[in-house]
């Protein structure tokens, strides 16, 4: 896999700061993973720029508003926005085929705030999210109970943070007592659970007297992990104990990051760091390279262009339509 390190040298090379058989300065290799990283940041907002959506689900918990975030209620990276909402009943008694019930979307602060009860605690309507920073807000009205499970759709993460940087664990039991260290974290079915995530991630484990998990430090990153990845432990050091699994809170991006995106966005990474390094070292940008730069974006755009159904709004859907003596649009009587 291309490291983000690769990626600079050869857009270095392409933008004449980097001659052939030289090796970049430390400062240089430094000041292209900020242009890099600063680059796909702005990429993560864009919607045809990221390949595909997720979502992740939470209980109500009788709470106005949770924060979501890398270790918060709602364990993600913090959203731009969020794309759709939707709910369950956890109360069901045939939990293998719920029926799921759509929130609608409260666009603006102003409009929540005209909400007239909001620590109504029933059923659940629609979903507000303040986009605050470093963790955003995610408000659902009418505020849900544990009898409510909150499905949130959200874009998934792009770019070079894949190490793990923070992470929470629960405990288990029945492990070798000691201290163990540099064990792997893995993601294949431990434990009888289904696990995920990325690989080479190690973690120094504290085992008590009792064979319960006390501590866990993590020891290397790892590479190709997201927030929210749940992790097993290799049970052929700690022991063949139950129970522990290790949630990815956080994660983070250095040099030696692999690439954790589709092959095509290769291309459009390459040209268009070419074009922002130009601009930082006062380079000449060729006509060719510009060209490129925004061809290779159109092709990603092409590939992750999803447009939703268009839904009118009722005033517009309306036998009558609108009008100033009937706003609803629909008949009068």
């Amino acid at each position: 896999m291309t490291t983000a390190r690769e990626f600079i040298t050869l857009a270095m090379k392409e933008a004449g700061v980097l001659g052939v058989g030289q090796t970049l300065l430390a400062e240089d290799v430094n000041d292209g993973f900020t242009y890099l990283s600063r680059m796909l940041s702005q990429w993560q907002k864009r919607r045809w720029l990221v390949p595909g959506l997720t979502h992740i689900s939470m209980p109500g918990n009788d709470l106005k508003s949770n924060k979501i975030g890398p270790g918060q209620y709602y364990n993600a990276i913090r959203p731009a926005e969020i794309k759709s909402a939707w709910f369950t009943q956890t109360n069901q008694s045939d939990q293998s085929n719920r029926v799921s019930f759509n929130l609608q979307r409260i666009w603006a602060y102003e409009d929540y705030a005209k909400l007239a009860l909001k620590d109504l605690n029933t059923w659940p309507q629609a979903f507000f999210y303040d986009g605050d920073f470093p963790y955003g807000n995610v408000y659902i009205w009418p505020i849900p109970s544990a009898a409510y499970q909150i499905n949130l759709l959200l874009q998934l993460p792009i770019g070079f943070s894949t190490e793990i940087s923070e992470g929470a664990f629960e405990g288990g039991d029945g492990y070798t007592p000691g201290a163990h260290v540099a064990v792997p974290l893995i993601g294949d079915g431990v434990d009888g659970a289904t696990k995920e995530g990325g690989d080479g991630a190690t973690v120094d484990v504290t085992v008590g007297v009792g064979g319960d998990i006390t501590d866990v430090t993590i020891n290397g990153g790892g590479t190709g992990y997201r927030i929210g990845n749940v992790l097993g432990i290799d049970t052929t050091i700690v022991g063949a104990g139950t129970g522990f699994e290790f949630t990815v809170e956080n994660t983070v991006g250095s040099l030696d990051s692999e690439f954790n995106m589709p092959t095509e966005y290769e291309e459009a990474i390459h040209y268009n760091l070419v074009v922002r390094l130009c601009s930082g070292y006062n380079k000449p940008l060729q006509g060719t390279t510009a060209a490129l730069a925004k061809v290779s974006l159109n092709t990603i755009k092409r590939a992750n262009t999803q447009i939703p159904t268009l839904q009118m709004p009722p005033a517009l859907r309306g036998p009558k339509g609108f009008n100033i003596y009937n706003p609803d649009g629909g008949n009068v009587n």
